[in-house]
């Protein structure tokens, strides 16, 4: 079963982040519209409408581009493809088949310890179509058009993939560029994101028959997907059978793919040139306002420095997918220096993503949420506390404390340390005074002690922390402790 090789190619469908659609001057936004009220004769294909390109969108497709190490054409138009279906009021799509605006790039994405590059053939600009809604017990299905007309870059990689895991990897650095570039708001459960996996096995280099596993927005689902379908297509093949090309579904709860339909081919859609829209030629000022990429720290050199930092992977995600924990690192490092690198890594990992999950009812906090929750304290409030920590003035437990307050009242930690009453006891004779009797009283910790129990040093830390309510250096007291006892 493992001399299979599976091979994987994505197609991404990013929702952009312009005020109106793609053709017309509709809201962009149809989140809280009723269905089928943010439309116009436009998205509805009325006879004698004529689409107009959305010219925030152009400028977002070669944003983009420029984050995916792409070149953009000189010169690009638009292409009908057409097909029949509910949901699509024209009859086809207006999208872009043989010159699309950004060709020939690629994505580096950071797997097994090492960075692979997958190259991307090309993103193109399209509309996208309205929604089915299909009722319980019903026998019929519902379409809202607010979505038709829906301004789509699609970014179409090259099958370099080969595992379920990169290709996950994958997904997550192309949205993390787009996010952090401002091409789209990000929001995966309204369709900003959506994915197709292209997927296939074969026990050489050559590529097995592919299926399609359509229509995926979650970067944990596409997983999932891809090791039931690599599965899947071994065992086929294992019996005996033939994969055949075709279009599938994911059931979230079964944990299973479906299928749904044959795929089609290019040759299928009879594309066309868009006789309503003529070529769009991209200027050198286009590409000036771009200028501004050069300086944005893109996620993948921000990961290069965090794995110089020796950060795990999962610690270099939070500091990468969640956008204003991004930036907020970027301005804490700064202040705290190298010292202190360490420790800000920590509270934003640990502390800062627990206080997230709270403002989540316990949700895992995905990076659209993250980033949409606003920071309750400042880099400087944080970078304070980090100094008090290191010079010793403040104990871990002690910390915590302060955090906590901040997050609650957005005061700075010496606000928060006079209001409360906390101070560090690091006085040595105040402290000798303490141990002096806590050795009395427990002879026999300090007998397991002498016999080489380690953890009866930890006893009696323990009961110096209680005695002074967590408020003794523990550097101190340790140090006082094994004077004591030697």
């Amino acid at each position: 079963m493992s001399d299979y090789k599976p091979t994987i190619g994505i197609e991404i469908h990013v929702q952009l982040a312009t005020k109106s659609k793609m053709f017309c001057t509709c809201d962009n936004d149809s989140v809280t519209a009723a269905p089928n009220t943010n439309i116009c004769p436009i998205c509805l294909a009325y006879p004698g409408t004529l689409p107009l390109p959305n010219a925030q969108a152009v400028q977002l497709a070669i944003r983009l581009g420029y984050g995916l190490n792409a070149r953009i054409r000189e010169t690009t138009k638009f292409d009908r493809k057409n097909y029949f279906y509910p949901d699509n009021p024209k009859g086809y799509q207006i999208t872009q088949f043989d010159q699309p605006i950004v060709e020939e790039g690629y994505v580096e994405i950071f797997v097994d310890g090492e960075f692979h590059r997958v190259r991307v053939e090309r993103a193109h600009l399209e509309e996208d179509a309205g929604k089915l809604t299909h009722p319980a017990g019903k026998d019929y299905s519902l379409v809202d058009l607010n979505r038709a007309g829906t301004p789509l870059l699609e970014i179409v990689s090259y099958p370099d993939m080969h595992s379920p895991y990169a290709a996950r990897r994958y997904l997550e650095e192309v949205y993390a560029i787009a996010t952090t570039l401002g091409v789209t708001h990000g929001d995966m459960q309204h369709g900003n994101m959506k994915f197709d996996l292209n997927v296939s096995v074969s026990k050489d280099d050559s590529l097995g028959t592919r299926t399609e596993l359509k229509n995926l927005n979650s970067f944990r689902n596409a997983e999932r997907a891809l090791v039931y379908e690599i599965a899947r297509q071994i065992e086929v093949l294992e019996n005996g059978g033939v994969i055949e090309q075709e279009t599938r579904g994911f059931d979230d709860a079964k944990g299973k793919t479906f299928s749904q339909r044959s795929k089609e081919e290019a040759h299928d859609y009879r594309y066309f040139p868009e006789p309503d829209i003529p070529p769009i030629v991209v200027t050198e000022a286009m590409h000036e306002k771009e200028a501004d990429i050069k300086s944005i720290p893109l996620p993948i050199a921000i990961r290069r420095e965090l794995v110089e930092l020796g950060l795990s992977v999962d610690e270099q995600d939070v500091l990468i997918k969640q956008k204003n924990t991004s930036q907020f690192f970027a301005e804490a490092r700064k202040l705290v220096g190298e010292k202190g690198e360490r420790k800000l890594v920590n509270w934003l990992v640990g502390e800062y993503q627990a206080w997230i999950k709270q403002q989540t009812a316990g949700d895992d906090a995905d990076s659209f949420v993250a980033t949409s929750i606003t920071t309750p304290f400042t880099p400087q409030q944080l970078a304070d506390l980090i100094a008090l920590e290191l010079s010793g003035d403040i104990s871990s437990s002690q910390a915590k404390q302060i955090f906590a307050e901040i997050c609650a009242s957005s005061n700075s930690p010496a606000e928060i340390m006079q209001r409360l009453g906390i101070e560090q006891i690091s006085d040595e004779g105040a402290l000798a005074e303490i141990i002096e009797k806590i050795v009395a009283a427990n002879p026999q910790a300090v007998a397991d002690y002498k016999a080489g129990q380690a953890k009866a040093l930890g006893f009696f830390v323990g009961q110096v922390m209680k005695e002074t309510k967590g408020q003794a250096n523990p550097q101190v007291v340790n140090k006082l402790i094994q004077e004591k006892l030697s």
